[in-house]
């Protein structure tokens, strides 16, 4: 991930866990980061791998919806897809 693509990302993830949601990290094999609140640990786990999922869920740990997030191209581009719900269209800007 670059410098770039890492600063869209990190807005994400405060958004997410500012309005108190809680995310998980998918990299396609592992979920290295469940349930998480912590941005820090967040923002570590993610970036190994060309495309990862961060799943969004409230604190009843029910999925409010996913960020698909795509490495290698611009910054802009890094959310390849997400689900179409107003919460996530939010934290994605």
């Amino acid at each position: 991930m670059t410098g770039e693509e890492r600063f869209v990302v990190r807005q994400i993830v405060n958004r997410a866990l500012d309005k108190g949601y809680l995310l998980t990290v998918d990299d396609g094999e592992e979920l290295p980061v469940m349930h998480s609140d912590d941005a820090e640990e967040v923002m570590d786990n993610l970036g190994h791998c060309d495309e990862e999922w961060l799943h969004v869920e409230n604190d009843a740990r029910q999925k409010i919806g996913v960020i698909f997030l795509v490495y290698g191209n611009d910054a802009d581009e890094v959310v390849c897809d997400c689900t179409d719900k107003p919460e996530i269209l939010e934290i994605v800007g």
